[in-house]
């Protein structure tokens, strides 16, 4: 299964283009640390490989096809799925509403996982986002995104990371503006 890691990282290397939402970190840095906080978090590989690839299909021109095709299993196939926008929905904010009702229909604790590890990471580099979009993440999606991840992966290592995260960022900026 280790094989199948580096392969799933050397395939976000070479299709996910470009920098970073702001930044010059290359795109696919993003990807690593999701994965990186999956493993850190103690989750199976399939897992670990499915948060190197949750955006393999929106940002790679990757289907899930190819990626069946290139070895990945069925469960890491699945949880890519569950975690990528449809491009058939016009407006980002609507594709990422219908992929939380993908989700929550799911009932999957690992699905909800890498979405954590995935926002929490954002919300980390959010510095470099545009003032609006910087602040509809940290007081609507990541709100949004906790409350509705509770029933399924609430209290856990990975959802209390983002919690923290958030409420650390939060504070910050509301220090900032007194």
């Amino acid at each position: 299964m280790e094989d199948l890691l580096i392969r799933a990282k050397a395939l976000v290397k070479e299709r996910i283009p470009g920098t970073r939402k702001g930044s010059d970190e290359p795109a696919y840095i993003h990807s690593t640390r999701v994965s990186d906080a999956l493993a850190r978090f103690g989750f199976s590989e399939e897992v670990v490989i499915a948060g190197m690839l949750h955006d393999i299909v929106e940002d790679g021109d990757t289907s899930l096809d190819d990626l069946r095709g290139m070895g990945f299993s069925e469960r890491i196939v699945n949880l890519v799925d569950l975690c990528t926008h449809d491009d058939m929905i016009e407006g980002g904010d609507a594709r990422w509403v219908n992929m939380m009702a993908g989700l929550i229909d799911a009932k999957d604790k690992e699905a909800w996982s890498i979405k954590l590890a995935d926002l929490t990471d954002n919300v980390k580099s959010s510095d470099t986002m545009p003032e609006d979009r910087r602040k509809f993440m940290l007081e609507a999606k990541a709100p949004f995104l906790l409350r509705l991840s509770w029933n399924e992966a609430g209290d856990t290592p990975v959802w209390n990371e983002l919690e923290r995260v958030l409420l650390s960022l939060r504070g910050a900026e509301a220090t900032k503006q007194s």
